[in-house]
């Protein structure tokens, strides 16, 4: 399946990603409502942009009360705002804290096969290509980045 990638070695923690996604999404320069979210570590000045993994097997899609998470025919996992009451039931249940909750829950459903924040991303850290499912978090790839640089 295709789905956005991180690259966090070439991440710059610009945040361009972040302002492209909420104003692609609601024209709306707003980290509130972008669907992707960079994670900081300033002590050791990593960054890690976080997404929904587009996950086979997805907690949230399973148990959100009002059937408002669905995969499309691509699979790419999608909310349904008009069915979607706020309850944040999806939130507790994303293994990789990748939904966002604005009265709606907010996840990155790849802008249907052409991400802006890819396109958008200065230092290339993000790309849209096929791909396995990842199990990256940003605390998983800070410690591999920490190990790599010697920042221990």
């Amino acid at each position: 399946m295709m789905r956005i990638t991180v690259n966090a070695e070439d991440c710059a923690g610009c945040r361009q990603c972040e302002m492209v996604c909420s104003f692609k999404h609601t024209g709306m320069f707003s980290p509130s409502y972008a669907r992707v979210t960079v994670h900081k570590d300033d002590r050791d000045g990593l960054d890690y942009p976080v997404l929904c993994h587009q996950c086979s097997d997805c907690p949230p899609m399973m148990s959100c009360p009002t059937g408002a998470i669905t995969k499309s025919r691509e699979g790419w996992t999608t909310v349904n705002t008009e069915d979607c009451t706020g309850c944040g039931a999806c939130l507790r249940l994303c293994t990789y804290n990748a939904i966002k909750l604005n009265e709606k829950a907010i996840i990155c459903n790849q802008c249907m096969g052409d991400p802006e924040c890819v396109k958008r991303c200065p230092t290339d850290a993000l790309s849209y290509e096929a791909s396995p499912e990842s199990t990256e978090t940003p605390e998983t790839e800070f410690e591999r980045l920490r190990e790599l640089w010697n920042l221990e």
